[in-house]
């Protein structure tokens, strides 16, 4: 196994190790008593933080959000992606819901995307693609990217968790 793959696997292995920590420590009685989405909020800039540190620290790799793809050839893979949640945000706008949970909910959305964005494809699938290329890297990020989410058995069941992992790897394996 190559240099580059050890070294994504270890800041992996880590940044799943910080999340099952972060997540033991918001259980702290104290915690507890915060309502939920403050404390995902919470949650996801310290995954945001502790991926821009390990990124400084271990892979100083200049980190890309800009693409040379138009913004149509970008947004066609997410095109139903947008609409599910689209038609998710008028049914719980129209069925009376709050709108200040809705507002809450695309937040923690937004910063959940955004840390999972930075770390695995902003700083794992970049470190590995000189070593894999491009369409190995793309698969190898997105087993890691799945496999992150067995994190959620501790809140959810295992059916719901293993649907997660599948649609999870497939969304993530496009490149």
């Amino acid at each position: 196994m190559r240099h580059e793959t050890k070294l994504v696997i270890t800041l992996w292995g880590g940044m799943l190790g910080s999340m099952l920590l972060i997540g033991l420590i918001f259980q702290l009685p104290r915690l507890t008593q915060l309502p939920s989405s403050l404390t995902t909020r919470v949650e996801e800039l310290f995954f945001l933080a502790i991926a821009l540190i390990l990124n400084r620290d271990w892979l100083r790799q200049t980190l890309k959000f800009g693409v040379s793809a138009t913004w149509r050839r970008q947004i066609r893979p997410i095109i139903p992606t947008l609409i599910v949640a689209a038609l998710i945000g008028l049914y719980t706008l129209a069925t009376a819901q709050q709108l200040t949970n809705t507002l809450t909910l695309l937040f923690v959305a937004i910063l959940i995307s955004l840390f999972e964005e930075t770390f695995f494809r902003g700083m794992l699938f970049q470190a590995s693609q000189s070593t894999l290329g491009v369409g190995r890297a793309a698969v190898f990020t997105s087993i890691l990217f799945s496999l992150t989410h067995l994190i959620n058995l501790g809140h959810q069941t295992l059916s719901l968790t293993l649907l997660q992992l599948g649609f999870t790897f497939v969304l993530g394996s496009r490149y």
